[in-house]
Protein backbone atom coordinates (compact mmCIF):
# COMPACT_ATOMS: atom_id res chain seq x y z
CA UNK A 1 0.00 0.00 0.00
CA UNK A 2 3.08 2.42 0.34
CA UNK A 3 2.40 3.20 -3.29
CA UNK A 4 -0.77 4.62 -3.20
CA UNK A 5 -2.44 7.29 -1.35
CA UNK A 6 -5.63 6.73 0.16
CA UNK A 7 -8.40 8.96 0.21
CA UNK A 8 -11.83 8.77 1.27
CA UNK A 9 -15.02 10.94 0.01
CA UNK A 10 -18.41 10.83 1.33
CA UNK A 11 -20.72 10.25 -1.38
CA UNK A 12 -23.27 13.14 -0.24
CA UNK A 13 -20.41 15.38 -0.64
CA UNK A 14 -19.74 18.59 -3.19
CA UNK A 15 -16.21 16.73 -3.54
CA UNK A 16 -17.70 13.75 -4.31
CA UNK A 17 -19.81 14.98 -7.10
CA UNK A 18 -17.13 16.67 -8.93
CA UNK A 19 -15.24 13.19 -8.94
CA UNK A 20 -17.97 11.49 -10.35
CA UNK A 21 -17.49 13.77 -13.35
CA UNK A 22 -13.85 13.11 -13.49
CA UNK A 23 -14.21 9.40 -12.38
CA UNK A 24 -17.44 7.20 -13.21
CA UNK A 25 -17.04 4.08 -11.33
CA UNK A 26 -19.16 0.80 -12.81
CA UNK A 27 -22.35 0.36 -10.85
CA UNK A 28 -23.71 2.89 -8.50
CA UNK A 29 -23.78 0.49 -4.84
CA UNK A 30 -21.36 1.83 -1.69
CA UNK A 31 -18.66 1.12 -1.28
CA UNK A 32 -17.17 2.72 -4.41
CA UNK A 33 -13.51 2.12 -5.15
CA UNK A 34 -11.28 3.76 -7.52
CA UNK A 35 -7.67 3.53 -8.41
CA UNK A 36 -6.42 6.98 -10.15
CA UNK A 37 -3.33 7.40 -11.98
CA UNK A 38 -0.86 10.59 -11.09
CA UNK A 39 -2.05 11.94 -14.69
CA UNK A 40 -5.83 11.37 -13.26
CA UNK A 41 -6.34 8.27 -15.60
CA UNK A 42 -8.84 5.95 -14.14
CA UNK A 43 -7.49 2.52 -13.63
CA UNK A 44 -10.36 0.83 -11.58
CA UNK A 45 -13.57 2.23 -10.54
CA UNK A 46 -16.55 -0.34 -9.57
CA UNK A 47 -18.95 -0.44 -7.11
CA UNK A 48 -19.04 -3.63 -4.26
CA UNK A 49 -16.32 -4.63 -2.02
CA UNK A 50 -13.52 -6.81 -2.93
CA UNK A 51 -13.12 -9.96 -1.29
CA UNK A 52 -9.82 -12.36 -0.68
CA UNK A 53 -7.19 -12.01 -2.79
CA UNK A 54 -8.86 -10.00 -5.37
CA UNK A 55 -8.32 -6.62 -3.45
CA UNK A 56 -4.45 -7.48 -3.39
CA UNK A 57 -4.46 -8.82 -7.36
CA UNK A 58 -6.10 -5.53 -8.25
CA UNK A 59 -3.63 -3.39 -6.68
CA UNK A 60 -0.82 -5.37 -8.39
CA UNK A 61 -2.76 -4.95 -12.12
CA UNK A 62 -2.73 -1.26 -11.23
CA UNK A 63 0.74 -0.45 -10.40
CA UNK A 64 1.82 -2.21 -13.96
CA UNK A 65 0.06 0.25 -15.01
CA UNK A 66 1.01 3.15 -13.17
CA UNK A 67 4.53 3.65 -14.71
CA UNK A 68 7.30 4.18 -12.53
CA UNK A 69 6.97 5.43 -8.97
CA UNK A 70 9.66 8.25 -8.05
CA UNK A 71 11.48 8.75 -5.13
CA UNK A 72 10.99 12.74 -3.23
CA UNK A 73 14.67 13.10 -4.72
CA UNK A 74 14.07 12.04 -8.46
CA UNK A 75 11.46 14.59 -8.02
CA UNK A 76 12.86 17.33 -7.17
CA UNK A 77 15.94 16.53 -9.44
CA UNK A 78 12.98 16.46 -12.30
CA UNK A 79 11.69 20.10 -11.08
CA UNK A 80 15.27 21.70 -10.84
CA UNK A 81 16.16 20.40 -14.42
CA UNK A 82 13.02 21.43 -16.16
CA UNK A 83 13.64 24.84 -14.56
CA UNK A 84 16.76 24.98 -15.51
CA UNK A 85 15.60 23.68 -19.45
CA UNK A 86 13.42 26.95 -19.45
CA UNK A 87 15.54 29.39 -18.44
CA UNK A 88 18.84 28.29 -20.34
CA UNK A 89 16.10 27.96 -23.67
CA UNK A 90 14.78 31.38 -23.08
CA UNK A 91 18.24 32.96 -22.84
CA UNK A 92 18.62 31.02 -26.06
CA UNK A 93 21.48 28.79 -24.47
CA UNK A 94 19.76 25.71 -26.19
CA UNK A 95 23.34 23.62 -25.88
CA UNK A 96 23.29 24.51 -21.98
CA UNK A 97 19.36 23.72 -21.84
CA UNK A 98 19.61 19.88 -23.27
CA UNK A 99 22.88 19.38 -21.49
CA UNK A 100 20.87 20.62 -17.87
CA UNK A 101 17.72 18.29 -19.22
CA UNK A 102 20.15 15.73 -19.80
CA UNK A 103 21.70 15.38 -15.72
CA UNK A 104 18.22 12.89 -15.16
CA UNK A 105 18.73 10.45 -17.59
CA UNK A 106 19.43 7.85 -14.72
CA UNK A 107 15.86 8.28 -14.05
CA UNK A 108 14.77 8.07 -17.93
CA UNK A 109 15.30 9.26 -20.90
CA UNK A 110 13.99 12.94 -21.46
CA UNK A 111 10.68 12.72 -22.94
CA UNK A 112 10.41 9.27 -23.10
CA UNK A 113 10.39 9.11 -19.00
CA UNK A 114 7.83 6.06 -18.24
CA UNK A 115 6.35 8.19 -15.61
CA UNK A 116 2.73 9.42 -15.13
CA UNK A 117 3.85 12.02 -12.03
CA UNK A 118 3.86 15.97 -12.71
CA UNK A 119 7.56 16.34 -12.96
CA UNK A 120 7.92 13.67 -15.06
CA UNK A 121 5.24 14.49 -17.24
CA UNK A 122 6.59 17.97 -17.52
CA UNK A 123 10.25 17.35 -18.60
CA UNK A 124 8.49 14.92 -21.38
CA UNK A 125 6.15 17.74 -22.70
CA UNK A 126 9.11 20.11 -22.60
CA UNK A 127 11.44 17.70 -24.00
CA UNK A 128 9.01 16.82 -26.84
CA UNK A 129 7.72 20.31 -27.65
CA UNK A 130 11.42 21.20 -28.05
CA UNK A 131 11.96 17.87 -30.51
CA UNK A 132 9.00 19.05 -32.44
CA UNK A 133 10.74 22.73 -33.11
CA UNK A 134 14.05 21.08 -34.17
CA UNK A 135 11.91 19.12 -36.88
CA UNK A 136 9.76 22.07 -37.70
CA UNK A 137 13.02 24.52 -38.29
CA UNK A 138 15.02 21.10 -40.60
CA UNK A 139 11.80 21.16 -42.38
CA UNK A 140 12.22 24.65 -43.41
CA UNK A 141 15.78 24.49 -44.09
CA UNK A 142 14.99 21.30 -46.20
CA UNK A 143 13.38 23.49 -48.56
CA UNK A 144 16.39 26.06 -48.57
CA UNK A 145 18.98 24.34 -49.10
CA UNK A 146 17.51 23.18 -52.51
CA UNK A 147 17.29 26.85 -53.82
CA UNK A 148 19.49 27.15 -56.56
CA UNK A 149 21.41 30.68 -54.71
CA UNK A 150 24.05 29.81 -53.30
CA UNK A 151 23.68 32.35 -50.85
CA UNK A 152 20.62 30.83 -49.58
CA UNK A 153 22.02 27.14 -49.44
CA UNK A 154 24.77 28.07 -47.51
CA UNK A 155 22.67 30.17 -45.20
CA UNK A 156 20.25 26.93 -44.61
CA UNK A 157 23.63 25.01 -44.17
CA UNK A 158 24.89 27.01 -41.44
CA UNK A 159 21.31 27.25 -39.83
CA UNK A 160 21.49 23.14 -39.68
CA UNK A 161 25.28 23.28 -38.54
CA UNK A 162 24.01 25.82 -35.49
CA UNK A 163 20.98 23.01 -35.16
CA UNK A 164 23.07 20.80 -34.95
CA UNK A 165 25.38 22.25 -32.48
CA UNK A 166 22.41 23.01 -29.97
CA UNK A 167 20.67 19.98 -30.28
CA UNK A 168 22.56 17.33 -31.08
CA UNK A 169 23.01 15.48 -27.72
CA UNK A 170 18.59 15.33 -27.56
CA UNK A 171 18.51 11.70 -28.40
CA UNK A 172 14.63 12.31 -29.65
CA UNK A 173 16.02 14.29 -32.31
CA UNK A 174 19.59 12.80 -33.76
CA UNK A 175 18.23 10.68 -36.14
CA UNK A 176 16.18 13.28 -37.77
CA UNK A 177 20.06 15.73 -37.73
CA UNK A 178 21.67 12.57 -39.64
CA UNK A 179 18.79 12.13 -42.11
CA UNK A 180 19.06 15.80 -43.14
CA UNK A 181 22.66 15.46 -43.35
CA UNK A 182 22.37 12.34 -45.39
CA UNK A 183 20.04 14.03 -47.69
CA UNK A 184 21.45 17.58 -47.98
CA UNK A 185 25.05 17.57 -47.31
CA UNK A 186 26.77 15.09 -47.93
CA UNK A 187 26.25 14.51 -51.86
CA UNK A 188 26.12 17.48 -54.47
CA UNK A 189 26.34 19.97 -51.93
CA UNK A 190 29.41 17.96 -50.32
CA UNK A 191 31.95 21.65 -51.35
CA UNK A 192 29.90 24.02 -49.93
CA UNK A 193 29.04 22.25 -46.92
CA UNK A 194 32.77 22.09 -46.04
CA UNK A 195 33.25 25.39 -46.18
CA UNK A 196 30.13 26.08 -44.20
CA UNK A 197 31.28 23.85 -41.21
CA UNK A 198 35.12 26.20 -41.68
CA UNK A 199 32.51 29.12 -40.88
CA UNK A 200 30.47 27.54 -38.79
CA UNK A 201 33.66 26.41 -36.23
CA UNK A 202 34.15 29.94 -36.21
CA UNK A 203 31.01 31.25 -34.97
CA UNK A 204 31.99 28.46 -32.24
CA UNK A 205 35.18 29.49 -31.51
CA UNK A 206 35.22 30.47 -27.82
CA UNK A 207 39.33 31.01 -26.73
CA UNK A 208 42.03 32.49 -27.31
CA UNK A 209 43.59 29.78 -29.39
CA UNK A 210 40.60 28.40 -31.07
CA UNK A 211 39.76 31.64 -32.32
CA UNK A 212 43.63 32.14 -33.69
CA UNK A 213 43.02 28.80 -35.86
CA UNK A 214 39.32 30.05 -36.73
CA UNK A 215 41.54 33.16 -38.57
CA UNK A 216 43.73 30.57 -40.22
CA UNK A 217 40.81 28.32 -41.53
CA UNK A 218 38.83 31.51 -42.77
CA UNK A 219 41.89 33.13 -44.35
CA UNK A 220 42.59 30.17 -46.38
CA UNK A 221 38.92 29.65 -47.27
CA UNK A 222 38.54 33.28 -48.41
CA UNK A 223 41.51 32.26 -51.10
CA UNK A 224 40.04 29.24 -52.09
CA UNK A 225 36.28 29.49 -51.92
CA UNK A 226 34.56 29.68 -55.44
CA UNK A 227 31.60 30.70 -54.30
CA UNK A 228 30.97 34.31 -53.31
CA UNK A 229 28.62 34.43 -50.90
CA UNK A 230 30.81 32.20 -48.77
CA UNK A 231 33.72 34.93 -49.27
CA UNK A 232 31.53 37.24 -47.94
CA UNK A 233 30.61 35.49 -44.97
CA UNK A 234 33.94 34.28 -44.02
CA UNK A 235 35.23 38.16 -44.70
CA UNK A 236 32.56 39.12 -42.29
CA UNK A 237 33.13 37.02 -39.40
CA UNK A 238 37.34 37.44 -39.95
CA UNK A 239 37.27 40.83 -39.22
CA UNK A 240 34.60 40.28 -36.17
CA UNK A 241 37.30 37.66 -34.96
CA UNK A 242 40.21 40.10 -36.06
CA UNK A 243 38.46 42.73 -33.96
CA UNK A 244 38.13 40.48 -30.50
CA UNK A 245 41.42 39.69 -30.86
CA UNK A 246 42.01 42.99 -30.74
CA UNK A 247 40.47 44.14 -28.34
CA UNK A 248 41.26 41.19 -25.91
Amino acid sequence: MAQFVPIKLDVSSPEYAQWRRDHTPQGNGIPQLFVVRADGETLYGRSGSLQGPDLPNMLIAALQNSGRILSAREAQSLIEAADKFVEEKEKGNYESAIKAISRVRKIGEPGQIPSYSKPAMRVNKLVLETADEVRSQLKELATQIESDQVDIKLGAMLAYLKLRQDFGALKLVKSDLAGFQKKYTLKENKQLTREAKIIENANQANTKSKKTRAIESLNELIDQTEFEPVRKEAEKKLTELQQEMGAG
